[in-house]
Formats: structure tokens, sequence, C-alpha cells
């Protein structure tokens, strides 16, 4: 008992502590918003804000009221029947708030439904008094009206007008006014990026979000996606596994607000780098697909040392090489999608460019770069593994020959311990097969195909000459005077009447366009003629797809496809279009055709409908398939390697890759085509006005040239 006496003081200071401690830890009153503010006697008025619990004494202009429901941070009360028109306030212990005035009135507002949303959204607000002989009812969300789409006393449904922000709503009539709760205002301003792949980080940026991640939904496209963290005007997601292309859309307690398309994009790919070696803070240029053109989408590193980014675009980017980098792969990440690169390394020796990049045994090449020797013979050179001497050097420049036998690789430069790998030197330029200007070997050649041999058929007014791979010419078929007429037969017996376009298919079967006898003609590798297709409209194109279909162009009647009985019919309906030279089928079966020089683009018909794929204005500017300009398309050819296209324009060659548009030869480096008949790298060639186009097995091209009564191939391995 003694023990119990001299415990209890200590008890007592103890639960004393407790309580007090309780004490402490309760959370201030404090009141954020009421709504509404104004009703009869027993309107329901809700308070909004913090430590509101049933002990909260709240008056309407010194009328005590009943609470109702006490939830810490909403405490709803009835307005009291003996009440009046003034100052709603609240108390707490030594705690008083005025919350501003309550206006005792029939016109009252109850609640609204939905309490967020995007612009647009119709709510649902409810009521009494809303009704009046006077005029119709207003309301106003944030301060900005808002059309009334229903009405009656006890029921408003209004629109939530763009812009509208998050606020208060009111309803305003007959001279009289109630606020409501607020309204919650969605909307989506800006999504960064807007491409990218599975994985991919993206920022949402707008207004109403849920301050809690579960509290928002995200869907790409209508899939799923994780929220990472949630602000009012943020939310940070990751784009799912199997996103495709399509909306962001963002979704709160069921209402959803539309953002902007979210691309999918493969993840970057690097083509080249250069330099490959260099020194810290040289620049480097890294080429290839699926960059963006935001710095700051873009992360580039040196064996794991980033890089400061200087500049980007959809396909290249400038870097500064970081200190310490060493050797190493080079990793490129763009919005969130990783690449690796090839092998970097930070030394004082680097090759930045080769001019040309390009050319045949023989070439003189100049090597630009840091590092080299000025002694010429302390610079070992390789082409693809081929040492060539060099023969005059600078710290900056080397010059050298291209080898005999010369083949596509890259370009090393050795001097003393270091060595260092350049851009790729292609074996690529352009030489005369047979023919030229001041021979007589052609007349007007119009059409060339290629088999299986090497062997080359050229179209020359009303015969097929065959060119050997050694260049000796012969005719084929057709009478040696080159009288027309339209006869089948073999070799020289038979007769054609101006053919204009030819194929050739995979057992060596040539297909000619006999433009002036309306009809295709078919010539064995043996030489034997025969008539394939006779057609009520002027033939002036022919292609031929993997399975051997062959289509004819029309003059001013679009494309025809021929049966294996030679019956011919549209392959897309009212087309007036004529599709001259030589058409290009892809492996899906798309056709593809070029137009003259009233119009200069690309067409292509799929699944019976033609569209235009590249090109429409007159011009010679390479660029998108949509700003690309043409000029006079005389026919298309397609790599059997690659599966790219190629087009023969006016004087030069394009090609067709990647959704670009781009120069392959004809220029000599300037920004117009250039006629001539010059031989040598891709930049250096000219040519004078072609005619036809065609590809071998290995990819290489064939043009024929009105002008420059030749047969040229254009090497691009």
């Amino acid at each position: 008992m003694k023990y119990a006496l001299y415990l209890l003081p200590v008890i007592l200071l103890l639960v004393a502590g407790c309580k007090k401690d309780r004490d402490n830890s309760t959370v201030a009153m404090n009141v954020k918003t009421f709504w509404p503010n104004s009703g009869n006697a027993g309107t329901i008025v809700t308070l909004q804000g913090q430590g509101l619990t049933k002990d909260v004494q709240v008056s309407f202009n010194g009328t005590e009221a009943r609470v109702l429901d006490a939830r810490d941070s909403v405490l709803i009360v009835l307005a009291p029947d003996n009440g009046s028109t003034g100052s709603l306030a609240v108390k707490s212990g030594d705690r008083k708030m005025e919350l501003g005035t309550y206006t005792y009135q029939a016109l009252s507002l109850h609640g609204i439904s939905p309490a967020n949303g995007p612009a647009g959204t119709n709510i649902s607000i409810r009521g009494a008094g809303f009704s009046s002989m006077e005029a119709p009812a207003k309301v106003t969300i944030n301060g900005k009206d808002a059309l009334i789409t229903g009405a009656s006393d006890t029921l408003l449904v209004a629109a939530v007008p763009e812009g509208a922000g998050s606020g208060k709503v009111v309803v305003m009539v007959d001279g009289k006014e109630v606020s409501g709760p607020d309204f919650s205002f969605q909307v989506i301003s800006s999504i960064k990026p807007l491409k990218g792949g599975s994985g991919t980080a993206v920022t949402i940026n707008g207004e109403g979000f849920n301050t809690l991640a579960a509290g928002n939904s995200v869907t790409f496209n209508g899939k799923a996606a994780a929220v990472i963290s949630a602000a009012a005007g943020k939310l940070v997601v990751t784009a799912p596994e199997g996103v495709a292309t399509g909306p962001v859309v963002v979704s709160i307690n069921g209402q959803k607000t539309i953002g902007q398309v979210f691309t999918v994009v493969p993840k970057p790919v690097i083509r080249t780098v250069t330099p490959l070696s260099a020194p810290a803070g040289a620049a480097v240029d890294i080429a290839g697909d699926y960059f963006s053109t935001f710095p700051d989408e873009v992360t580039v590193s040196f064996n794991g040392h980033a890089a400061i980014v200087t500049a980007t675009t959809d396909r290249s980017i400038s870097v500064k090489v970081p200190a310490g980098a060493g050797a190493g792969k080079i990793q490129l990440i763009v919005n969130g999608q990783q690449s690796e690169g090839p092998l970097f390394k930070e030394q004082s020796l680097g090759i930045l460019q080769l001019l040309p990049d390009n050319g045949l045994e023989g070439t003189e090449v100049t090597i630009k770069g840091i590092g080299f020797s000025t002694n010429a013979a302390e610079n070992i050179v390789t082409f693809n593994g081929v040492v060539v001497p060099v023969t005059a050097a600078t710290d900056s420049t080397l010059r050298v020959v291209a080898p005999v036998g010369v083949s596509t690789g890259a370009l090393k430069v050795k001097v003393g311990t270091l060595d260092a790998t350049g851009p790729v030197f292609r074996r690529a330029g352009v030489i005369t097969v047979a023919g030229g200007p001041s021979q007589t070997l052609f007349d007007d050649p119009k059409g060339v195909a290629v088999d299986s041999r090497g062997n080359i058929f050229v179209l020359d007014l009303n015969v097929i000459k065959k060119v050997t791979a050694s260049g000796a010419v012969s005719i084929f078929a057709g009478k040696t005077d080159g009288s027309t007429g339209n006869v089948d037969g073999n070799g020289t017996a038979a007769a054609f009447n101006y053919p204009v376009a030819c194929v050739i298919d995979a057992q060596d079967n040539l297909y000619v366009c006999d433009q002036n006898n309306r009809c295709i003609r078919k010539i064995t590798p043996a030489g034997s003629v025969t008539t394939f297709a006779r057609v009520a409209f002027t033939p002036i194109g022919v292609g031929i797809d993997k399975n051997g279909t062959v289509y004819i162009g029309a003059q001013y009647a679009g494309v025809y496809r021929l049966d294996g009985a030679g019956n011919a019919s549209p392959l897309a309906p009212n087309v007036y279009q004529s599709a001259p030279g030589t058409l290009v089928i892809d492996n899906s079966g798309t056709l593809f055709f070029g137009g003259d020089s009233d119009n200069p683009f690309v067409s292509k018909i799929t699944g019976g409908v033609k569209t235009l794929y590249a090109g429409g204005q007159y011009g010679y500017g390479d660029g998108s398939l949509t700003g690309a300009q043409f000029s006079i398309i005389s026919g298309m050819a397609r790599n059997a390697v690659t599966g790219e296209m190629y087009v023969a324009d006016n004087n030069a060659i394009r090609l067709i890759a990647n959704d670009q548009v781009t120069r392959i030869t004809g220029w000599k480096g300037g920004s117009n085509p250039v006629s001539g008949n010059d031989d040598g790298t891709l930049n250096q060639a000219t040519f004078n006005s072609i005619n036809g186009i065609c590809t071998d097995k290995e990819g290489n091209i064939y043009v024929v040239e009105r002008f420059g009564k030749a047969v040229r191939k254009i090497i691009l391995q």
C-alpha cells in the first residue's frame, strides 16, 4: 500500500503528460471554404478545411447551427430556422473565424456533379430557386460564363467553357447569387516527349490533376501507363509495354482529358560517328535515325562519360568529347530508348572527313583530320586493309589514291603507336559501258534491262540491242535496217514500232512496251519474239513483280495489270495520269510510278487506290517525301539487295529511302543537275537526258541517255 501511494503521483504525472501530448497533437481548426452561401432555413451547408470536429460551433449571424456530421476535413451543418442573413462564423476553443456572409433566400446550391472535368463537360448543378419569370439563370465557373443546356427550379446543366480554370461554381437568378463548391478544371497543356517507345518517361503538364498518383488514370492509345509521380500541374508516367501511336488520355474520377498524340518510334539507330577518335573537347558528329530535335531529350556518353550535346536533329547529333573518355563504346539514349555505337578513342589522332568518300580505282582522296605527321612516310594509310602510299601530308590533311581492287570498307591511318579509323570509303562511281555522244553505237536509246549474266539490253528506236559486260554491241531483235513493223519471229526476223520501256523476269525473258503497235512483246533469252498482250490504249510504261505478273503504264490512263492470258484490267479506277517508263512493284505488291514534267511526282497504287507518294512541285530539291521536288521522271528502279528505290529524274538519279528523297549522282556538287558526259565519282559524274533505268542483281544501276547516246553503269557497292 505504501508503495502504491508513492507510485500514485508518478502515474498522475504520466497521465497528465499523455493528455498534454494528445492536446498538442490535435490539429488546429481552419476552414478554407464553405458552400452554399445562401439558402432557406434547413439548407445543408458544407464546410471544408481541417480540425473540424463535432466540438466546433457554427453560427449563422449569431444563431448556432446544428452539426450533422464532422470528419476532420468536412463539417456539415443545417442553416438554423431562426437564423438571418449575416456572418457565418466558426469557433473551437479560443479560435474563432468569420467565413463570410450567408444569405437567407430561396436561391441555394446543394451540389455539383461531376466536380471535375475538361472543357465541354456537362455538369449538373442541384439546388433550389433556379427558376425565374424575368430572365434565365446564369452560371459561371471560376468567373467565366458557362452555357446552360438544361434548366428547372432544382437542376441546371451547364457546359464548362474553354479555359475555365479551377474555381467556384456560381448561380445567379434575378439579381441574387449563390456560390457552390470549387470545380476542378482538367486540361493537358503539353506532353514531353511526344516520341518514344515502351519505357519512355513522359511528362504531362496541365491543370486539375490528382495529387495522389493512384488518383490519375493515364492511357497511351488506350493502353494503361504507370504514374510515377503526381502534382496538380504535372504528371510523370512511363509509356507502357506494347505502346502504339495514339493520344495520351488522363482520367480523374471517370472524367477524361485527351492530350496530344504520342508517336511510337524505334530506338535510335547510329549509322556513322565522325571522327572515331579525337582529343577531349573536339566536336563529334553522329548520324543516324530516330533522334530528337530537342537536346534535352538526347543523352550521349563516351565509355560512360557524359558528353555535351551542342546540336541535334532527327538524323544528326553534334557533341563534344568529354575529358577522361579513354577508349570505349558510345552510348546514345533518346527519350529513354538506348542504342550502342562504335568504339571511340580519346587521343590526338583522328580522321574527320574523306573527300570524296566514294570512287573507283585511281580516285584521288584527301583525308582531313588531326594529328597527322608532316612526314608523308610516317603516315600509314589503308583502304579496307590495303596499304597505299601517301603522296602529300600536313598535320591535318593527307593525300592518297584509291588502289587497284579497291573495295568498300573503313579507311584507317596509323601514326607511330596511334591508329585512327575513319569513315567508310565506298567503291562507287560512274563508268560508261558503251557508246558516247561522239559515237554511233546508239541513235535514241529509250529503255534498258540487265539479265542474270550481266548482259544489257537497250531499246534503240525500232531495235533491241544487246551489250555484253565488255561493251560489245549487237542487234538482239528487230530489223537490222531499223525499219518499223509488227512481226513476231526470231531475232532480226521480228519487227517493232517504237518500243519505249522494258523489264526482265527471273528467267531472263524480256518484256518490251511496243508503243505504236499497242502491245507488249516477250523476247526469250534465245531471241524468240512473241506478242504477249494487245491493248486498246497507248502503252508507255511497263513493270513486273516478284511473281512474274506484268503491269502496263498507259498514256493518260494510269496502270493496267495483265493476267496469264494477256488480258488487261485497270489497277485503280478513274486514273487519268500517264505512267511512263519502268514501273516498280515492291514485295508487298504496292506499285510506284513517276510522272512527266506536267506531273513532277511519284504516285503509288495500293489496294486499288492511287495516292501521291513523293514530290508534287517542279524542281530539284531533296527532302522528305512531301517536301522533295522532281523535274522530268523517265522511270524508276528497285534495288534487289536493299529494297531502296531509284528515280531517273532529268540528268540525275534520286534515291527514295527512309521516307527521304536524296541525290545520288548527276549534280556535280551543285544545287541543280548539270548536263554532261563525265564519268568518275558519284559527285563528279554528269548525264545528258536519262531515258531509261534498271538495276542488276548486285544493286548496280544502269541508265541510257538520249543525248549522251550511251549506256552508263552506276556502281554503288
